[in-house]
């Protein structure tokens, strides 16, 4: 009997252990099981109730569609009903009394009964309304009887056919009413079952959300209750950590998903610890490099050896400046500063003492306009940018840095000053490529007339012949003048070639100095550019201004401006010098060119460069009859007719120029290098196909 008990109590001790180990293994164990059981079970109540409101709320929304479609088929038949007895009542009227005004009426009530009986059977909600209508367009044609018969005088046969149709018009109005009543009732009743509806849908989305809230509140209580403890002992963690602890470790007890959090916390601190070293290595190698990338953009953009903003940074900032001032409506000045007496110090001292004397004027300019607004424009050519600069500000500012430069003193240098030039945006060029050729220009004019003063671009061209042109003692001024006014006869003829040639004579000052011309050439070179289309004045103007090409009778009048310029400059002493390169500037390098078909060296020199200027300036501005070709394009045809048309030599330092002036980079010459296989021979440059204007 004992062995008995023990075998049942060894028997029912197995089953509690199984049912044990069951236990600790089933997903109610874990709070993700319980999470999961118990919002799963949450989710299927809550969607079967709101399915049930769902369902409710569409059988509300049916209900409340057909209430409106009987609600409409009352209205209209009440409308039909009510128009036919107008229209009945006004025919009984108009029988009596014979008064037409009722015809309109009557017609106008019996149109509208019918529109309503026609909407109305369109709804099809009664399906017995057939009889009605047919009976209503039968009493319309009777009305439309009885109305012909009073009209023609008829007064009995009207008033007896009136008698028949009353009964017939009876009926149909009881009928129209019964209709009526009918899909009232059938309103009234939509309407319950509506609000039925709508009480029940109610009372499931309370429902749904009472349990809802019930579900959510309990179930959240329960499973704050299961992973308080472990969840604020790994957030102390987490806390120690993220104050830079990275000895903190977290617990690993609690829930089996809290503890192996725990675990993987541990290993990613375990990790951050390690790589926070290196890390901190990274870090340190990264500011380096961005120093040295900090250096080497600032290095860029800023001259070496003054510390002033280089070439391409001056041609950058002055576009930006010169269209920030176009859409504003404001002005931006810039003053360009030669150092005259430069190339003796140089000479005589040495590059080291020049260097100096550059850093020692950059230093000056920093002070007085501001680092941010002071370039190094050329070799010993300096620019100054001031944005928002009217004529007296940006003068004013020239003025002073002309002062500073004479007061510069460097040891074991000579002294030197400065030829200041001053242009203006918008009062002196309309682009920020005209304000620097014109601001150079007015910097040539302060070296022609003495040196060591400041020039400011204006708009007559007398004011910048003066020292430009050479001239006698005793009658130069009316000399100059004489020059000043042919020119602007020829603006006045021709606007743009006031323009055009004071583009030519800055490209050609800055090619005449890039070839080691003489001041007093290039000064003769620059007067010649200014008025190589003089002879233009006689040309007339169905030829100059035409639109389109020229035919050969008028290229052949055309082509004879040269001479008529040489001509008419015959007798002016201070334009003597620029006679010869205006009679010439159309001849080519291979001798094809016109008047006298020179070739080679025969050409003379300032010609030859004159030819390249005026070829290029055409090539790439809007003129009458056709638009302006890109830079790059225009050096291709340079580069292509070079031995041909142009001076070699010439081309090459002109390349020069526009890659020093910003207008043309090295990746652009590549590119035109090789546009010039790729273009056929046939076609012909700017300046050929109608003389340069």
């Amino acid at each position: 009997m004992l062995s008995e008990r023990s075998q049942v109590l060894n028997e029912t001790t197995g089953r509690s252990g199984l049912l044990d180990r069951l236990w600790v293994n089933t997903p109610l164990n874990s709070v993700r099981g319980r999470t999961v059981v118990g919002f799963g079970l949450a989710t299927i109540i809550l969607i079967g109730i709101v399915a049930s409101a769902t369902w409710q709320a569409s059988v509300h929304q049916s209900d409340l569609a057909d209430l409106e479609h009987h609600s409409k088929t009352a209205s209209l038949l009440q409308t039909a009903e009510a128009n036919a007895a107008i229209s009945g009542l006004l025919l009984q009227r108009y029988v009596i009394s014979g008064e037409e005004t009722y015809v309109e009426e009557i017609q106008d009530h019996a149109d509208a009964a019918q529109a309503s009986m026609n909407e109305a059977l369109a709804l099809g909600s009664v399906s017995e309304l057939d009889g009605a209508y047919a009976t209503g367009t039968l009493l319309v044609q009777d009305a439309a009887r009885v109305s012909q018969l009073r009209q023609s005088g008829n007064i009995a046969e009207a008033e007896a056919l009136i008698e028949q149709i009353v009964p017939l018009f009876r009926e149909y109005r009881i009928e129209l009413e019964t209709h009526a009543n009918e899909e009232l009732a059938e309103v009234a009743s939509l309407r319950e079952q509506a609000n039925s509806t709508a009480r029940l849908t109610v009372v499931l989305l309370v429902a749904s959300g009472a349990i809802g809230v019930v579900l959510v509140v309990g179930g959240g209580f329960l499973l704050v209750r299961s992973i308080i403890t472990p969840l604020a002992a790994l957030k102390d963690t987490a806390r120690r950590a993220s104050a830079g602890d990275l000895s903190a470790r977290a617990p690993t007890f609690g829930p089996s998903e809290l503890a192996h959090l725990g675990v993987v916390l541990n290993g990613m601190m375990d990790a951050v610890e390690q790589n926070t070293e290196k890390l901190r290595h990274a870090n340190e190698e990264l500011r380096d490099r961005h120093r040295q990338l900090t250096d080497a953009r600032s290095q860029a953009a800023s001259d070496p050896l003054t510390g002033l903003g280089n070439h391409r940074t001056f041609h950058r900032q002055l576009q930006e400046q010169v269209e920030a001032a176009r859409e504003s409506g404001g002005c931006v000045g810039l003053i360009v500063i030669d150092i005259d007496g430069f190339k003796d110090v140089n000479d005589t001292q040495g590059h080291q003492a020049g260097d100096e004397v550059l850093r020692s004027i950059a230093n000056a300019l920093a002070e007085v306009a501001g680092k941010q607004n002071s370039y190094r424009y050329g070799g010993d050519e300096l620019a100054i940018l001031v944005p928002g600069g009217d004529r007296a500000v940006t003068t004013e500012l020239a003025g002073r840095i002309r002062s500073a430069v004479a007061g510069i003193s460097v040891e074991g240098a000579p002294g030197v000053t400065a030829s200041v030039g001053v242009a203006l945006f918008p009062e002196s060029a309309s682009t920020a490529k005209e304000i620097v050729y014109r601001a150079d220009m007015a910097m040539y004019n302060a070296k022609a007339t003495g040196k060591n003063r400041v020039t400011v671009w204006g708009g007559s061209l007398s004011e910048h012949l003066d020292g430009i042109a050479p001239r006698s003692d005793d009658n130069g001024r009316r000399h100059a003048d004489v020059v000043a006014s042919l020119t602007n006869a020829l603006s006045a003829k021709d606007p743009q070639t006031k323009d055009h040639a004071e583009r030519c004579s800055w490209y050609t000052g800055e090619l005449a100095a890039e070839l080691g011309l003489s001041d007093t050439e290039i000064f003769d070179l620059r007067v010649a550019s200014l008025l190589h289309d003089i002879g233009k004045l006689v040309v007339p103007n169905e030829i100059l201004l035409k639109p389109g090409p020229l035919n050969a009778t008028e290229m052949k009048r055309m082509k004879r401006h040269p001479s008529d310029g040489a001509n008419t400059l015959a007798n002016v002493p201070s334009a003597a010098s620029a006679t010869s390169v205006i009679l010439h500037h159309h001849e080519r390098f291979d001798g094809t060119g016109y008047p006298h078909g020179l070739s080679g060296e025969d050409i003379p020199i300032g010609a030859r460069i004159l030819l390249v200027a005026d070829a290029f300036d055409a090539m790439t501005e809007d003129r009458p009859y056709r638009k302006a070709m890109p830079v790059a394009d225009a050096v291709a045809e340079l580069k292509r007719f070079s031995g041909t048309q142009f001076d070699p030599a010439v081309v090459d330092a002109f390349l020069a120029v526009l890659q020093r002036s910003g207008r043309y980079s090295a990746q652009a010459a590549e590119t035109a290098d090789s546009d010039t296989t790729a273009k056929p021979a046939a076609v012909r440059t700017s300046a050929d196909t109608r003389t340069s204007q």
